[in-house]
């Protein structure tokens, strides 16, 4: 990992991912009503049964927009709002700019971090870097910007 970036804390992260969800939740019920409403128009469905395919369809298309929402902001400039708000970027080991596919195995173990109970991403307490399970595995870090 890059030695001369200082690793964010667990507490600024927190409050980098709270702004973001407020920003993405936002942009997840506009995206996602505009989109029911466009298949309503163009199948007649009005109701989608819980657990049918077409609801399991749209998660899937749910989890593909945050990660484009997620995968541009850091592969453009590395930050999202959130993490503009609080001063944290997000890097590759050697100081670089994260790839797209760097930051498709961040976003999808970020997602697995949460499972149980945050565990991958309190496993940054014990690390020596400060590395959430995430970071360790996508080769990327969060800092703090200078």
């Amino acid at each position: 990992m890059s030695h001369y970036k200082i690793p964010a804390s667990l507490l600024k992260r927190l409050g980098a991912m709270f702004y973001d969800s407020l920003l993405f939740g936002s942009v997840i019920l506009v995206i996602g009503f505009i989109s029911m409403l466009a298949i309503t128009s163009l199948t007649g469905i009005e109701n989608v049964a819980r657990g049918s395919i077409f609801a399991k369809l749209f998660f899937i298309y749910l989890l593909v927009l945050g990660y484009l929402f997620f995968g541009w902001f850091w592969t453009h400039g590395g930050q999202t709002l959130g993490m503009r708000a609080w001063k944290l970027e997000v890097i590759t080991f050697d100081g670089k700019p994260i790839s797209w596919t760097q930051a498709l195995f961040r976003y999808v173990y970020s997602i697995i971090s949460w499972i149980p109970f945050g565990a991958g991403y309190l496993w940054m307490l014990f690390d020596k870097n400060k590395l959430a399970f995430h970071d360790s595995v996508s080769k990327t870090a969060i800092v703090y910007k200078h």
